[in-house]
């Protein structure tokens, strides 16, 4: 069951989404969207590709040691790339309305052990790592063609 607990509030939906990478069940809001389309988004945080899955985990080490560097700290050697999971607590997916037919879009906020105060998000959209940083409430449909200087996607 990737989905659980969910209610109604305010208009939109809010419930537990289940996501496989980290073994466990995370929150999850969405507005504007109905039933189907939160599962559509579902279905796909739950089956990222590998690639993805291995941007996700590089573009999180080179967030993580570019802050690291920014305060002073020495970077963080991870074994394997995918150990930095072990470092980072995902906290919410955020389902807003599609803005392309209807394709689903992970934009995810993440809490992580190297930047408590303002954790950090991640956008997927078609099998692209779009955005990995500090979470700054980025737009999920936002053009990333250009990226700035504190995307490390």
């Amino acid at each position: 069951m990737l989905l659980r607990n969910i209610k109604n509030v305010d208009g939109g939906l809010e419930g537990e989404v289940y996501f496989k990478i980290f073994n466990k069940y995370i929150s999850f809001s969405a507005d504007e969207v109905d039933m189907n389309y939160v599962e559509k988004c579902a279905n796909y945080l739950n089956a990222l590709p590998d690639d993805v899955i291995d941007g996700l985990s590089e573009a999180s080490i080179r967030y993580c040691n570019a802050f690291l560097d920014m305060i002073g700290e020495e970077a963080q050697v991870f074994e394997n790339a995918r150990d930095v999971f072990k470092s980072i607590y995902p906290s919410s997916l955020n389902i807003s309305a599609p803005e392309q037919g209807d394709k689903p879009v992970i934009d995810m906020e993440l809490n992580c052990t190297w930047e408590e105060e303002h954790g950090m998000q991640w956008i997927v959209r078609d099998d692209k790592v779009l955005y990995v940083g500090a979470y700054n409430g980025e737009d999920p449909w936002g053009d990333y063609t250009e990226k700035d200087e504190w995307n490390y996607a």
